[in-house]
């Protein structure tokens, strides 16, 4: 091979070589930002309060179960007219006996039945809408017939 093919070798490798360490110099160097930007503290405070995330609607799209679902209220049957959504819900509050309600009664202190749907109802938390669905039953698989 000629010299020439030699020395054009070793000078990209030795240039490879002084990117890469001057990448890795760069990169242990670098200084960090910080995962949360700095707030000014009140003077009688020596800790920041940590800032509430709602976490709820995430939980929802990763398929956790409705904060209705198990909770004062429950929906446990429906007549609901077309898709007007006026009708009449049998609701259960707060582990009392089941009542009737139609559309626009106050269920509990700041719950009103906002919509009665075919599979579930739609209640207004002050101002908030939460949809409780009527639990379904599974039916059971029919048991073969012995001759």
């Amino acid at each position: 091979m000629p010299a020439f093919v030699h020395r054009a070798t070793t000078l990209v490798l030795a240039v490879l070589l002084a990117v890469i360490v001057t990448d890795w110099a760069l990169t242990f160097t670098a200084r960090r930002s910080p995962a949360e930007p700095v707030r000014v503290l009140p003077a009688g405070e020596v800790e920041a309060r940590p800032s509430q995330v709602d976490v709820a609607p995430i939980a929802r799209l990763l398929g956790a179960a409705n904060p209705g679902e198990g909770g004062p209220i429950r929906a446990l049957g429906v007549m609901a007219e077309g898709g007007s959504g006026r009708g009449i819900a049998l609701l259960a509050v707060e582990g009392q006996p089941a009542k009737s309600y139609r559309s626009g009664d106050a269920v509990a202190p700041g719950v009103v039945l906002k919509e009665v749907r075919k599979n579930g109802v739609v209640l207004s938390r002050s101002g908030a809408l939460q949809e409780l669905r009527i639990p379904t039953k599974s039916v059971p698989a029919p048991s073969p017939i012995s001759r």
